[in-house]
């Protein structure tokens, strides 16, 4: 459960720039607080709202903004809007420090909310709240990139693993890697030792298979499969 915290009105908001957006985070460094878990970018008003879910929760932990787009806009977005994953207590679905509620739509049964800042505890109805099926941003193509459990993902999704006890086998090579996660449109794996580059990069046209399994005691085994691009 988290919500943005104001930013400094008139000052650039702290942000990572990657090739096609910013990032703003609301938890720092969470690839390095939380493993085995997996982000998703739902489309929230002009925002991408990034969760990131493991085996126990499903937490808020940054805002995406796609490019182009000036740091200022980013700036006065953050200054005007609020949101929250999530928030809840005895009396119901609220978003902190608001005061007027924009939209809400439901992720796996729960809400995400945005509304306009203010000083007040607002509290809302998720009935008629619409579910997401699938990230709103996905691009307009006719195949998927990769197949995860049998759901086809047009984008690569961030998955974290503990190299001590998960497995990572990709077509038939056992991996001691930290991480999945995107490079260049294309699926690699990383060491949070070197994020900058992957130390394995698939880059076949092949459609790849992923079978990601959560074992009883805790760890993770992720089976991927690209087949040979015929010549």
């Amino acid at each position: 459960m988290m919500r943005t915290e104001n930013a400094d009105s008139n000052s650039l908001p702290p942000l990572k720039e990657y090739t096609d957006h910013y990032e703003y985070r609301l938890i720092e460094d969470y690839e390095e607080r939380y493993s085995n878990f997996e982000i998703q970018s739902i489309q929230l008003e002009e925002v991408l709202v990034n969760l990131l879910a493991t085996k126990d929760e499903t937490v808020l932990v940054s805002l995406l903004f796609l490019k182009p787009v000036e740091r200022e806009v980013i700036r006065d977005w953050l200054s005007l809007y609020t949101v929250s994953y999530d928030q809840h207590d005895g009396e119901g679905y609220f978003i902190e420090g608001a005061d007027e509620l924009l939209d809400v739509m439901l992720y796996k049964g729960k809400p995400i909310a945005v509304a306009t800042r203010g000083e007040d505890r607002l509290y809302y109805d998720i009935a008629g709240a619409v579910e997401v099926r699938r990230p709103a941003n996905l691009p307009k193509q006719k195949k998927p990139l990769l197949y995860l459990n049998g759901e086809a993902r047009y984008t690569v999704p961030r998955i974290g693993f503990d190299p001590l006890r998960d497995e990572v086998h990709v077509n038939g090579l056992f991996l001691f890697v930290d991480y999945m996660d995107n490079f260049g449109g294309q699926v690699g794996f990383f060491r949070k030792t070197d994020p900058k580059l992957p130390v394995v990069l698939l880059i076949g046209r092949s459609i790849i298979e992923m079978e990601l399994t959560d074992e009883a005691d805790g760890s993770r085994i992720l089976i991927v499969e690209q087949p040979y691009d015929e010549a």
